[in-house]
């Protein structure tokens, strides 16, 4: 029997359906959402109060944000290190996620100690950290695996997709790019019927 555990969420707080309710402030929209998924990805560099964001989730039972960063980011060391701090007191609180196609340097690594983060790559990345691959792409993790998507699915290739993806045998944050609020639905529903 598969240990994973599916942590479903979205790219950014905003939502096209009807999913707020529409006198809801603004700033309220991360509770809302975190009352309902489990996951969600915002750029590092995001215009959401992330100091916010950080203190409510210690109201949330169980979730998982994941902070993006692009591979230009990533690999200037001058860049990463000044984009970690503004996020360093809560180093502990997110998981550093980025889509990579490029050996990452020493320096890199190096500066992320503490941090918990996942590479996603259509290669094997050779770093000393777990490793999984899930329908042709690599996932190297320090702790906690993110599945990044950026196609819409209908329910065939949802459940296929969380069949191939239980292989990683943990708990696993899967982040749907642009999903709304019926499709992460739908993904949570099939996760819950297929046991995960």
């Amino acid at each position: 029997m598969s240990e994973t555990e599916f942590l479903i969420g979205r790219s950014g707080l905003d939502l096209q359906d009807d999913f707020y309710p529409d006198d809801m402030p603004s700033e309220w929209r991360f509770d809302y959402y975190s009352a309902m998924f489990k996951a969600l990805s915002l750029p590092i560099d995001t215009d959401e109060d992330l100091d916010t964001i950080f203190e409510d989730m210690q109201d949330a039972e169980e979730f998982e944000l994941v902070l993006s960063i692009e591979q230009v980011q990533l690999i200037d060391v001058k860049q990463l290190a000044s984009l970690l701090s503004g996020v360093a007191d809560h180093q502990a609180d997110f998981t550093l996620f980025c889509v990579v196609d490029q050996v990452l340097g020493q320096s890199v690594i190096d500066l992320l100690d503490g941090y918990r983060f996942c590479f996603q790559s259509p290669s094997s990345l050779g770093l000393d950290l777990s490793e999984s691959k899930i329908r042709g792409q690599y996932l190297a993790f320090n702790q906690i695996p993110v599945m990044y998507s950026d196609k819409v699915w209908d329910e065939k290739k949802i459940r296929s997709y969380l069949e191939d993806a239980s292989a990683i045998n943990t708990k696993t944050v899967l982040i749907c790019k642009f999903a709304e609020s019926s499709a992460l639905d739908k993904i949570r529903i099939i996760s819950e019927l297929l046991g995960y």
